[in-house]
């Protein structure tokens, strides 16, 4: 088993306990841990399995709805219509689930609905990746080759890499795309979970309104779970199944550590709680993949050694944003082995929906593995399954075929595609993703066309940086030509840029220094973007980002305080990009204090599960703050996750299970006592083969140790009123 991989939708913890789970299991002679171990083949399928129901959450949209979508946003290829604006998009989206809508676009606001996160990267893809990462790698790798050539003091080389940049061509509405593309996101994140409140019918209380990952996160999880390990024959199926019990032990030890980050669970802050997974995530890989591992220390335990990263040099902690995860679970190698500039098929389905191709060949264990999950569906599952692969429209649904989205035999292999296209998008490092280092200053000062270029005229700021002795940098005629690419004028960048080659003599330290401004341009580009997609909640954030360091050298989770609160401006922070913006004062990767119980807080944050947060419109529209309403839904719950602990503490901090572990008996519809860390509960459970194991939410939805429930007639989450009846 390769040492080096980590992933999971979400929570990357998920696989760090499936790989020590493997490592334990595998020395008491447990022979499928064995064979995971030594069988990288083996092991994908019980990556996939570790996934649990999230993979469904990746479920890609259809070419209706992406062709719709897409042709709300701008494309930076093409002369810009003025028609696609953003309140012109947001219209647009609105309207399909408008009393008055058409059966068409009811049959998209019910796709909308059921398949959000798709659709968001539907549009991303189509808008920004397709077009635009293929040309940022290359403009990277062209940069690199520069850097190598100065270094070299080889002209030949210099030459060769500014003709090759010279040929790119960048598009021109890039701006414009971009200006456009939040608000159609946003739009979709309005579509929260099915307790949201979003006025939709069937009522709230009615399951039928669960997404896929939803259904199986929050009904019986329990027998679903026993049933997919008694069912598993094949070696690739006990695989899936071993992965998934990994999933469930981690979901409920684990998932109360990410509700007490957010302020509250998926159901009512669920885009929050992606934001804030996402910087669990990345902390998580870079901690656990570190060699030896780091330690925490300083006046609140948050200064890493080593720290997590170096702005200028990229060097500190493994970044998951340049892992690869994709690999880890790409059975059909459909995600695997591409060229840097290459964009992966998967990709382009997704951004398309044109998916049906991509699954017309997965290997017969594929096969196998989706045919075991809708065996155990019908075994656990007592109404009839609707597998006719039809989505039925909100309004005026059958109340006796939910889930209201079909499991039919493609369900998985379209998920499957789906996470490939999300993770080579968030971990293979393409694009502006990473830490995108600018590397080590001169100490030289910024050279003219950095500190005082002339407005409207790139070619006469060249011109006033060079020296009037006759002294000619080959190296800022590559900042005009790359300003020329970037606004689609290309003659006379090159021009220009190859004229400078033959110049006699070259300052070879003015060339370093130019090259390192060259670059920082180019750096200071792409982390803006990264930056957008990071606080969007649609990419990892890389280590460099996950703390901020004040002028004693203490580091600091953003945000524990926001770099404008903390310091004078003649003192500042160091925050590479200064791109934070307000989350309320509380960590993204640590837990706080605010989310525990009014027995142990006060009144005014006394608080779990918080009651939905509406202040900015829909529901978790302000997923970046933390939850502004002081109140909770009825029952409140303790929330046990001690204060100040970063993810490790939840992964391998006990030797044994705690209070009997998740395999103990609740007497009532609660368990709210510590189970211990996720990979002791892992171990328990695959030893006994899930024997007694009880149905918990895997969102501990309602507070630590849940077991699933629904809401009760008259509920209403707007007002705090969730009621809980135990499943049947």
């Amino acid at each position: 088993m390769k040492e080096d991989v980590f992933v999971m939708p979400n929570l990357a913890f998920h696989y760090e306990v499936l790989k020590q789970v493997i490592e334990e299991l595998a020395q008491t002679g447990n022979s499928l841990a064995q064979e995971l171990k030594q069988d990288d083949s083996l092991m994908q399928f019980a990556v996939l399995g570790a996934m649990g129901p999230d993979i469904f959450s990746y479920m890609p949209i259809s070419e209706e709805l992406a062709l719709f979508l897409s042709g709300l946003v701008p494309s930076p290829t093409q002369t810009p219509d003025p028609t696609l604006t953003t309140v012109n998009a947001t219209s647009s989206i609105q309207a399909l689930f408008a009393p008055n809508a058409n059966p068409q676009q009811q049959s998209m606001a019910s796709e909308l609905y059921f398949n959000p996160v798709g659709a968001a990267y539907s549009v991303l893809f189509s808008s920004i990746v397709v077009p635009l990462w293929p040309i940022l790698n290359q403009a990277t790798a062209l940069i690199n080759q520069l850097d190598n050539a100065v270094q070299n003091r080889d002209i030949s080389g210099v030459k060769n890499a500014l003709t090759t940049l010279g040929a790119l061509q960048w598009p021109s509405g890039t701006s414009t795309t971009i200006s456009v593309l939040p608000a159609v996101i946003g739009a979709i994140i309005t579509c929260g979970p099915w307790m949201e409140g979003n006025g939709l019918s069937p009522p709230p209380e009615d399951p039928i309104m669960n997404r896929r990952h939803e259904f199986l996160r929050w009904h019986h999880t329990g027998q679903f779970l026993q049933n997919l390990l008694a069912n598993a024959q094949t070696e690739e199926e006990k695989a899936f199944a071993f992965g998934w019990a990994c999933h469930f032990a981690s979901s409920v030890t684990a998932e109360p550590f990410t509700n007490n980050i957010v302020g509250g669970p998926y159901r009512t802050h669920w885009w929050r709680n992606r934001l804030a997974g996402n910087f669990v995530d990345s902390w998580t890989y870079g901690f656990f993949e570190s060699s030896p591992q780091p330690t925490m220390s300083g006046p609140k335990g948050d200064n890493p050694t080593p720290p997590y990263c170096d702005p200028q040099t990229g060097i500190g902690w493994p970044s998951i944003c340049n892992a690869n995860l994709q690999n880890e679970f790409d059975i059909a190698n459909l995600a695997s082995n591409l060229a840097a500039d290459q964009l992966p098929n998967v990709v382009h389905g997704v951004a398309t929906g044109n998916i049906a191709d991509l699954v017309k060949n997965l290997p017969q264990s594929f096969t196998d593995i989706s045919n075991l999950l809708t065996t155990a569906m019908n075994q656990t599952y007592t109404f009839p399954l609707d597998t006719s692969g039809t989505t039925l429209p909100i309004a005026g649904v059958d109340e006796n075929s939910y889930p209201i989205q079909a499991f039919d035999d493609n369900t998985l292999a379209y998920a499957y595609v789906g996470a490939l296209a999300v993770y080579w998008f968030m971990t293979s490092g393409s694009g502006v993703v990473g830490n995108n280092p600018a590397g080590l200053p001169t100490g030289m000062p910024e050279p003219p066309f950095v500190s005082n270029p002339t407005p409207g005229n790139q070619q006469q700021a060249v011109q006033n940086a060079i020296n009037p002795g006759g002294i000619i940098c080959a190296i800022i005629f590559a900042i005009a030509a790359l300003i020329e690419i970037l606004t689609g004028n290309l003659s006379n960048g090159v021009i220009a840029l190859l004229a400078a080659l033959n110049a006699p003599v070259v300052d070879w330290s003015q060339v370093q220094n130019d090259a390192y401004w060259i670059r920082k341009s180019l750096v200071d580009s792409e982390n803006s973007m990264r930056d957008l997609l990071v606080w969007s909640g649609l990419t990892y954030p890389p280590p460099v980002l996950l703390g901020w360091v004040d002028p004693n050298g203490d580091t600091f989770p953003v945000t524990d305080l926001s770099p404008s609160q903390a310091w004078l401006p003649n003192s500042p922070p160091v925050f590479p990009t200064g791109n934070v913006p307000d989350t309320g004062g509380m960590p993204l990767c640590k837990t706080n204090a605010f989310s525990q119980s009014s027995s142990t807080e006060t009144a005014a944050f006394a608080c779990y599960p918080r009651q939905l947060d509406t202040l900015n419109g829909a529901p978790d529209n302000d997923w970046l703050v933390f939850p502004y309403t002081i109140s909770t839904e009825q029952i409140e719950t303790d929330n046990i996750i001690q204060t100040g602990q970063y993810p490790n503490s939840l992964i391998q901090a006990n030797a044994n299970v705690q209070n009997g572990g998740i395999l103990s008996q609740p007497s009532g519809s609660t368990n709210p006592q510590f189970f211990g860390d996720a990979v002791a509960n892992a171990v328990q459970l695959i030893s006994q083969n899930a024997s007694g194991l009880l149905d918990y939410n895997l969102d501990a939805d309602r507070g630590y140790g849940w077991l699933t429930w629904n809401p009760a007639p008259g509920s209403n989450p707007s007002s705090g009123t969730v009621n809980t009846a135990p499943e049947a």
